[in-house]
């Protein structure tokens, strides 16, 4: 299991964001997204939900200007566990990917089961990121 994760994730890499795009609802709950590879998809309001532990990202003290307000999101793998497996596809502010980037490493997620059995899915999160 252990050794397809990286597969996975450079898979998901190359395809980059555009599989989202295949995704289609299927059927089993109207939230969960498949795309044609059957990897369960959700949306960055879904994944908030579904986060066990947080870890709170330090802003960069340089590289923003003042009373800057952006976003930053990636996609991220989720294992059986709960366990970020991969993070890929970073948009925003460099600086703030960078610090949203280390913070992510250590967040938790629940796991999912699809007929009793712990499945991997991918979902995107997104960060609001203002400096006053």
């Amino acid at each position: 299991m252990k050794t397809w994760i990286p597969l996975l994730c450079a898979v998901l890499f190359c395809t980059g964001t555009s599989l989202a795009q295949l995704g289609a609802n299927c059927g089993e709950h109207p939230n969960i997204f498949r795309n044609k590879s059957e990897i369960v998809w959700f949306r960055p309001d879904q994944m908030e939900k579904m986060a066990v532990r947080r870890i709170e990202f330090v802003m960069p003290r340089t590289g923003l200007p003042s009373h800057y307000h952006g976003f930053v999101s990636f996609k991220v793998l989720v294992d059986t566990k709960g366990d970020i497996g991969c993070i890929w596809a970073p948009v925003g502010n460099a600086n703030c990917v960078r610090a949203v980037n280390e913070a992510l490493q250590y967040w938790r997620y629940k796991p999912m089961l699809l007929d009793k059995t712990p499945v991997e899915y991918v979902g995107e999160v997104k960060f609001d990121i203002r400096s006053d």
